[in-house]
């Protein structure tokens, strides 16, 4: 069984393989999850940035990695951290990236795949957003309900035994996803071959360390990296 061919990850600009994402943009000057983080990535020259998507208390969709603290009434919120910048809403990143920048969603929450979907739809060319999640349902949901987006099924760094096609791989075609996005330390031969050959393309996350970021960027099998240092990792990219 191989992936459809008809939702590979497009994003604007990008004419070099393997892809590098900015792991929740570009941090340090701007906090992760912004839209100074994806602005960084665009100026930089990285492919694509790496964003993680929840819900908030009103429903509406925001980039935000951790869960959000829990209400302590039944009217008001529990407030944001002192100093901490005031949540981003998906459909101003999307308009934000939109021609400049691939996105990866990561879809942190059960439930939200739809609503994913109707403001990808909206506001974005589908080709260049790659929706990614631990949760097999919101892939198969958003494949069935935007079938032009790109989706990736996210595993972490769990052993891999056995014999025939590793399981991640399996899961990941179960659930319709056209990418496995992959824990550094899954990135072997057995899982990248049988990716691969299954018609999957794969990134690996998060890649850091200059020298596993080489390897991986000269790695055939390798659709993208997603990392921290981007400028260094788009420097080894250049070395061919």
């Amino acid at each position: 069984m191989n992936a459809s061919p008809r939702a590979r990850w497009r994003p604007a600009g990008a004419g070099t393989r393997p892809l590098v994402v900015a792991h929740r943009g570009v941090v340090g000057p701007a906090p992760e999850n912004t839209l100074e983080s994806i602005s960084a990535a665009i100026a930089v020259g990285s492919d694509a940035a790496e964003v993680d998507v929840r819900r908030n208390w009103s429903g509406r969709l925001i980039l935000a990695h951790d869960p959000l603290p829990a209400s302590r009434g039944a009217l008001h919120p529990a407030p944001f951290p002192v100093g901490a910048p005031a949540p981003v809403e998906l459909a101003d990143a999307l308009l934000l990236a939109r021609g400049r920048l691939g996105l990866n969603l990561e879809l942190k929450d059960p439930g939200l795949a739809a609503d994913v979907a109707a403001v990808i739809s909206d506001l974005s060319p589908p080709q260049e957003i790659l929706v990614s999640s631990f949760l097999e349902s919101e892939i198969e949901t958003l494949a069935q309900l935007l079938p032009g987006c790109p989706t990736g099924l996210v595993r972490g760094a769990l052993g891999v035994s056995g014999r025939g096609l590793p399981g991640v791989v399996r899961q990941a075609l179960a659930c319709g996803a056209t990418h496995l996005v992959i824990e550094r330390h899954r990135a072997r031969d057995r899982v990248l071959d049988g990716a691969v050959d299954s018609g999957l393309q794969v990134l690996v996350w998060t890649v850091n360390q200059p020298t596993q970021l080489r390897r991986l960027l000269h790695d055939p099998r390798v659709y993208g990296v997603i990392t921290d240092q981007t400028g260094i990792a788009l420097g080894l990219r250049a070395e061919g």
